[in-house]
């Protein structure tokens, strides 16, 4: 029963995030949670940890959806190029 709920998760995330809108929120969301950047706060152990919880959550999603690091990154470049550049990676904010 556990292989069939894990096949289905796993299908059910490939599905979405392959789409063209689910392969752009992907991205962004790897983009605004430091997948690509830093996690490391100075003299902030606990932030430091917090945003790296961030960044673990956003690595699985790529995980299950089958999307590899280089594949988001394209796509970070394809909207950056659409959209224009937002410098405030990893704040939770975001042009897209």
């Amino acid at each position: 029963m556990l292989l069939l709920k894990e096949k289905r998760r796993r299908t059910l995330y490939h599905d979405f995030f392959n789409l063209p809108e689910g392969k752009e929120v992907l991205a962004d969301m790897a983009r605004r949670h430091y997948v690509y950047a830093t996690t490391h706060v100075p003299n902030d152990p606990y932030y430091t940890a917090f945003n790296e919880g961030r960044r673990a959550v956003i690595l699985e999603l790529m995980k299950l959806a089958n999307a590899p690091a280089d594949q988001v990154q394209r796509t970070i470049n394809q909207m950056e190029t659409i959209h224009g550049r937002n410098d405030s990676t990893g704040d939770g904010n975001s042009d897209y």
